[in-house]
């Protein structure tokens, strides 16, 4: 992801991380990942409910939805690949024609 942050703040986009662990754990987490978006901690692992990605054994699966400006989601990357991620969000960003800075 760090390698495509440029790319993706081409784009007039709010992004930001959930992670189900502590906030302690959250920090820790968003010091390491060194972006330029907020890492927000979901503990009570209300926002994985919602968003139906919540699994046993405190997991939850990773995807990335797409909010567009009127809030409606465009789009959900249920298949997120760690290592092209970043180039993955820029691309799908393009497609679906958000509009650019």
């Amino acid at each position: 992801m760090r390698d495509s942050v440029d790319s993706i703040l081409e784009f007039k986009v709010n992004m930001f991380v959930i992670v189900c662990d502590n906030l302690e754990k959250s920090k820790k987490f968003a010091a390491k990942l060194a972006m330029p978006f907020p890492v927000l901690s979901d503990d009570d692992r209300t926002a994985a409910k919602k968003f139906g990605v919540d699994r046993a054994f405190g997991l939850s699966r990773r995807h990335t939805f797409f909010f567009g400006p009127e809030g409606k989601l465009r789009a959900i990357d249920k298949k997120v690949e760690v290592s092209r991620h970043g180039t993955d969000v820029a691309a799908r960003l393009q497609a679906l024609e958000f509009q650019k800075k």
